[in-house]
């Protein structure tokens, strides 16, 4: 009778906390999670921003290829005043005031413009790297999420679970006191019972327990108040991703962020391989310039002025020693290129390992899934066994208290095999470049 009163008192506890919680506890789903964690992750937000640093100097690299153009205007007051006349222009003026103007276009090409190109092509491999590194960090977010999500249905089932054998405790040490009081059962029984009984509890308490922690990872990922109050919107379903193993590596080496990084990684030692040789070509210059003085501020947009200085210019420059630094930087950027191979080879097969390792998971997952159902079934159709043949006096109660707990080994080995397919799944994709 005792325990059947703390029993009661446990579950009001339970209930109440749980009550008190959702009153005004807000319910998410998976999707509501990463989206959550999308917006107020501190890493992805440097990714992005990384992101879109890199297309800025996309625009820096194109404004290479134009040239550079100066604009000055100024303007003297003389004194004391004199009269002159121009015999050029045949017209008299006076030095009172004076207006000057110039026009500079100039555009410099190191390397006979073989830099500008390579830095161009540079920037725009670097700002895909950029994104690929930003989208293989927003897929590890996903997985991460997933994954904690994932473990806290896992936590809410295990507790009904856990729920269910304590009801089933309590039901088992009633028969078993009722059947003592009546002479047909021994104290041991009883006691039996009651130990039992208490262990449910005490399992209950620590999947309770479980639960609350399971829900604090959660809300640490996503960004937010590890104590904020929530629920979560559906139960862990058993998901259909049916797929072949070749169909899920050509995906994946034609969509995994991390695989596509390695090769515009590449691609971008390529570009400063290119970069470090055009330091042994000539640089070439070329500009105009157009300047005037004049005494009228009108007379400052006239280019055909008599007074007018007019340059057209082109020049070549070629560094002939500066201390072997650009043989070095040459080496360097060789030797680059070569690491950035040896990494989008490594990278290709890394993708594949991953790949096989998730596709083996979800099969091997899938298996034991369909092996847990069946073994639940089994243990609860022995447990109703087990129990009639105890309440007709053909069995003891340790085959009674064998059987229950054979079910809840067996209902615990199900919810575990049930989280190992989804997450399976969840690795699978995220090595395909799905999210």
């Amino acid at each position: 009778m005792k325990s059947s009163i703390s029993y009661f008192i446990l579950t009001l506890l339970l209930a109440g906390v749980f009550q008190v919680s959702n009153v005004s506890a807000q319910t998410l789903s998976l999707d509501d999670c990463i989206n959550t964690a999308l917006k107020g992750n501190s890493g992805l937000i440097a990714y992005r921003n990384a992101y879109n640093a890199s297309i800025g100097q996309v625009q820096s690299a194109w404004g290479g290829i134009l040239p550079t153009v100066d604009i000055s205007v100024g303007a003297r007051n003389n004194w004391p005043i004199r009269t002159q006349f121009d015999p050029g222009t045949g017209r008299i003026y006076s030095n009172e005031n004076l207006y000057s103007g110039s026009l500079d276009i100039r555009a410099s090409y190191p390397g006979l413009g073989l830099y500008t190109y390579a830095n161009v092509k540079r920037s725009g491999h670097d700002r895909q790297s950029s994104f690929y590194e930003y989208r293989n960090a927003r897929a590890l977010l996903v997985l991460q999420v997933k994954g904690y999500y994932y473990d806290l249905l896992r936590a809410k089932m295990l507790r009904d679970v856990a729920q269910d054998a304590v009801k089933r405790g309590e039901e088992r040490l009633r028969v078993a006191q009722s059947r003592y009081e009546l002479g047909s059962a021994s104290m041991s029984d009883v006691l039996k019972a009651k130990v039992q009984f208490s262990t449910d509890q005490l399992d209950l308490v620590d999947a309770t327990n479980t639960y609350q922690l399971a829900k604090g990872n959660l809300a640490f990922v996503m960004g937010v108040d590890v104590n904020r109050d929530y629920e979560i919107a559906e139960p862990m379903e058993e998901r259909t991703f049916d797929i072949d193993f070749n169909s899920a590596l050509g995906e994946a080496l034609s969509q995994n962020p991390e695989y596509r990084k390695s090769n515009f990684d590449l691609l971008v030692a390529q570009d400063n391989k290119t970069i470090a040789f055009s330091a042994f070509l000539p640089s070439l210059s070329i500009g105009m310039a157009h300047s005037t003085s004049v005494g009228k501020m009108a007379d400052l947009p006239d280019l055909d002025m008599a007074n007018a200085s007019r340059t057209i210019y082109a020049s070549l420059g070629l560094n002939i020693f500066n201390g072997f630094s650009d043989y070095a930087n040459l080496r360097t950027a060789r030797l680059s290129v070569e690491s950035s191979r040896a990494n989008y080879e490594n990278s290709r097969n890394k993708v594949a390992l991953e790949v096989r390792q998730a596709f083996l998971d979800k099969e091997r997952s899938r298996d034991a899934l369909d092996l847990a159902k069946e073994s639940v079934a089994a243990a609860q159709e022995d447990v109703n066994l087990a129990r009639e043949k105890y309440n007709l006096g053909a069995a003891t109660i340790l085959e009674v208290l064998d059987a229950e707990v054979s079910l809840k080994q067996a209902q615990t080995n199900q919810v575990q095999a049930l989280f190992d397919y989804n997450l399976a799944i969840s690795r699978l994709e995220k090595a395909m470049g799905r999210e």
